[in-house]
């Protein structure tokens, strides 16, 4: 990986979960994960580690967990079919049975290629990133594309707010943005995600996504800011879930009254009914990260 990296500009997840660090160094503060199957750039090398950029954030990764591109391998990873796991937490195996062996742990957003392959009583063949070949329960697996195109703009706020509030006891760890581990806006990212729509990584960028709410009438999936008002610096960030609760990673993932957090509301933006209008929001479908897009 490293000579190759010297050489391609791409690469792509092979772990369920690769971290994200400041610095090429286990001891470098972990600012983010990145899910099995994203698309990255690299940029440089240093040892074993490979300095990566995932949409709009860059950082330091370990070259076991990518799988390099060319241009040409990265367009054509874009252009195959693949499955999303909408499985919390799975496995890959080497064969259709729960007895196999296992490959790969999978969790919920992950990325694999779909083969030519029909399933076999309720299991289905998958291409991992880097190449090996398995099986997963046919009931995990949903086309990545059918998936992205499902996510209804009326379904949205129902299904953000239950899948945040379905991951309660979750423990909070700085940079986590997966299934195994949120921080507080990991939690907001992850569930946005999975509703087909694409936010940026960190509370303050967030904080400039959408339509800001400055009267108080929050409605569910808006985005709640805390911090301080003047001059304006966000520390935190949660779900608004309705009925005055709220759902947000602090220690670990909780649901809690508003008025029972200790915390002033500095902002509030409401991303759903203004996605890809260039204020920060986009869906999914409409991301070179994750489909071809035309004219490219």
């Amino acid at each position: 990986m490293t000579i190759l990296a010297a050489l391609l500009t791409w690469a792509v997840v092979n772990l369920s979960s690769a971290f994200m660090r400041s610095e090429p160094d286990y001891e470098a503060p972990l600012d983010n994960q990145l899910l099995m199957g994203a698309l990255v750039q690299t940029a440089e090398t240093s040892r074993y580690w490979v300095k990566v950029t995932a949409e709009d954030y860059t950082g330091w990764v370990t070259e076991f967990g990518l799988t390099p591109l060319s241009d040409e391998e990265k367009d054509r990873y874009l252009a195959a079919p693949k499955w999303v796991c909408v499985a919390e937490y799975s496995r890959v195996r080497t064969a259709p049975s729960e007895r196999s062996e296992a490959l790969a742990d999978i969790a919920m957003g992950d990325l694999v290629r779909q083969t030519e392959e029909k399933a076999k009583d309720g299991w289905t063949k998958v291409l991992l990133p880097d190449g090996r070949s398995g099986w997963m329960l046919s009931h995990e697996l949903m086309d990545f594309r059918t998936w992205a195109e499902s996510r209804s703009e009326t379904a949205r706020a129902r299904e953000i707010t239950s899948l945040a509030c379905s991951f309660a006891g979750t423990p909070y760890m700085w940079g986590g943005n997966t299934v195994k581990y949120f921080d507080c806006s990991g939690l907001v990212k992850f569930c946005y995600f999975m509703n087909g729509i694409l936010l940026p990584r960190n509370a303050s960028q967030q904080c400039k996504c959408g339509t800001p709410v400055t009267d108080g009438s929050y409605e569910p999936g808006d985005l709640l800011f805390f911090g301080s008002k003047k001059p304006l610096k966000v520390s935190h960030v949660a779900i608004y879930v309705g009925d005055g609760r709220i759902v947000h990673s602090s220690q670990a993932v909780r649901v809690m009254d508003l008025k029972d957090y200790s915390r002033e509301v500095v902002a509030a933006t409401r991303i759903l009914g203004d996605i890809d209008n260039g204020k920060g929001a986009v869906s999914l479908l409409l991301s070179p990260w994750y489909f071809e897009q035309d004219g490219e």
